[in-house]
C-alpha cells in the first residue's frame, strides 16, 4: 500500500513518540524507515510517499499510522 503524507516530519516525530521501540533506519538519503516489533516496516520518502512492507495485512499499527496520515492530510 502506498499513500501520500503532506507533512513527513510530523509523521516521523509522531512515530518516534508513539512507538519508541520501533527501529529507526536510513537506508538511503531520501528514505526514512521504521521497523516495528510486529513485523511491519514503514518507509517514508522525502517526496511524501509512504509505503508499508512486511506484516501489513490487517495490522493494527499500520491502521493507526494510516489514521495519523489521514489526520495530517486533512490539516
Amino acid at each position: 500500500m502506498t499513500i501520500k503524507c503532506n507533512d513527513t516530519a510530523f509523521l516521523i516525530d509522531t512515530v518516534k513518540r508513539k512507538h519508541p521501540d520501533a527501529e529507526e533506519r536510513h537506508p538511503t538519503a531520501n528514505q526514512h524507515q521504521f521497523a516495528f516489533k510486529c513485523g511491519l516496516i514503514m518507509n517514508i520518502y522525502n517526496t511524501g510517499t509512504v509505503n508499508f512492507q512486511g506484516n501489513s495485512f490487517e495490522n493494527h499499527t499500520a491502521s493507526d499510522l494510516i489514521n495519523v496520515i489521514d489526520m495530517i492530510n486533512r490539516g
